[in-house]
């Protein structure tokens, strides 16, 4: 009960925190969204940065079940990068410009866990994931895995961290494009064919 009402709290604030920014959302305000006192949940959180930094691990650890969900379903690597496009998108829909802005300028150390994060999940996933569709076939030979993981990197910290889309129609769609754009960028004309198949498949 406690872990199931602990999980419910993260997850509700989660909500709040990634759609109207952190700041102008109170505990009082999570309390009466998650419909329990104030006092419920300083059991379980000791203040509001606690909370945050709560959020964060735990939207870290759904990453991680992503990433490993993707891999077992997967039947090649082309396949796994564009599942996790779509989580990544879809992530992008609910996170509001303010937050990535006042997650670094009023929470600098949580906002460093989630760029070393990125960094030591999300960057190796890519690189993994880069040698596996070259051994594969689907990506071209001569792509530099290191120079496009960089530039997905600067992709990536631009539109979540840095706050740079305030609509987040406009972010997820700019966001669907840069995607379109690397995954083109990756595919060798094998990997071409079975983007164009899946990409016709999915507006059926």
């Amino acid at each position: 009960m406690a872990f199931k009402r602990k999980k419910m709290i993260l997850e509700q604030s989660a909500n709040m925190f990634f759609n109207y920014g952190i700041q102008h959302i109170t505990m009082d305000d999570i309390a009466k969204k998650c419909g329990v006192s104030k006092k419920t949940i300083y059991k379980y959180f000791e203040n509001k940065d606690d909370l945050l930094h709560q959020v964060i691990e735990l939207q870290i650890k759904e990453l991680k079940k992503e990433i490993f969900e993707n891999k077992q379903i997967s039947k090649n690597a082309l396949q796994e990068l564009i599942l996790f496009f779509d989580y990544i998108n879809e992530l992008s829909f609910n996170i509001s410009a303010s937050f990535g802005k006042e997650l670094k300028k009023y929470y600098p150390t949580i906002f460093l866990e989630v760029v070393k994060h990125k960094n030591i999940i999300v960057i190796p996933f890519l690189r993994e994931n880069i040698i596996k569709g070259k051994q594969e076939g689907y990506y071209k030979m001569d792509i530099n895995t290191e120079e496009i993981c960089e530039s997905f990197n600067d992709i990536s910290k631009i539109i979540f961290l840095d706050g740079f889309f305030y609509n987040p129609g406009t972010k997820q769609n700019t966001l669907k494009f840069l995607n379109s754009l690397f995954l083109h960028r990756l595919v060798s004309v094998k990997g071409l064919e079975m983007l164009n198949e899946f990409n016709k498949n999915k507006t059926i």
